[in-house]
């Protein structure tokens, strides 16, 4: 082999290495580029979800605030003494019923976005404000019993808004997974 053959041999290999070189940078270098575009999108991912949950943890708490607003008139009315049991009061708790129903879909949301433990939580909340108004729905007792048993739940119901509030922070401030 004479030094023209060893030249072209030479620059054959030299080019040979340099574009398997350059080939094998480009790889490393795309799946370096994809790995990052996948923890992007899961970051992202993460953070949509965690918006979604504090919106829809907030919206059980307001929900069941707008449910107990819509109490005062039924307790007034109650109160009076012209009251009558076995009348129609579908009017007056059209807005309580449509409260009930708002705060239903809110704990529904909950339950779609999770954790379940927040969802379990949210139920809670619905239970309680259902069996507060049920406290002044109810026929068979007198206004006094009714009183006590609404305290009672607006107890219950306090307990499960604290609860709620407690492991919804616990689960915003968790990284989501």
């Amino acid at each position: 082999m004479d030094q023209g053959d060893a030249a072209v041999w030479a620059a054959a290999l030299g080019i040979a290495g340099t574009l398997a070189g350059a080939l094998a940078g480009a790889s490393v270098q795309a799946r370096v580029v994809r790995r990052q575009m996948r923890d992007q999108e899961a970051a992202d991912v993460r953070h949509r979800l965690r918006e979604e949950r504090q919106a829809a943890f907030a919206a059980v708490l307001d929900r069941c605030s707008e449910a107990e607003a819509t109490f005062s008139p039924i307790i007034v009315a109650r109160a009076e003494p012209g009251w009558d049991d076995d009348a129609d009061h579908r009017e007056l708790w059209a807005p309580t019923n449509t409260a009930l129903k708002a705060l239903q879909r809110a704990v529904t949301a909950v339950a779609i976005t999770g954790p379940d433990s927040m969802a379990d939580l949210a139920s809670a909340i619905h239970e309680a404000v259902q069996a507060k108004a049920n406290a002044m729905r109810l026929p068979a007792v007198d206004f006094a019993q009714r009183v006590r048993m609404f305290g009672e739940h607006s107890t219950a119901l306090e307990q499960a808004q604290r609860n709620f509030i407690q492991e919804a922070r616990a689960v915003l401030a968790a990284p989501v997974r």
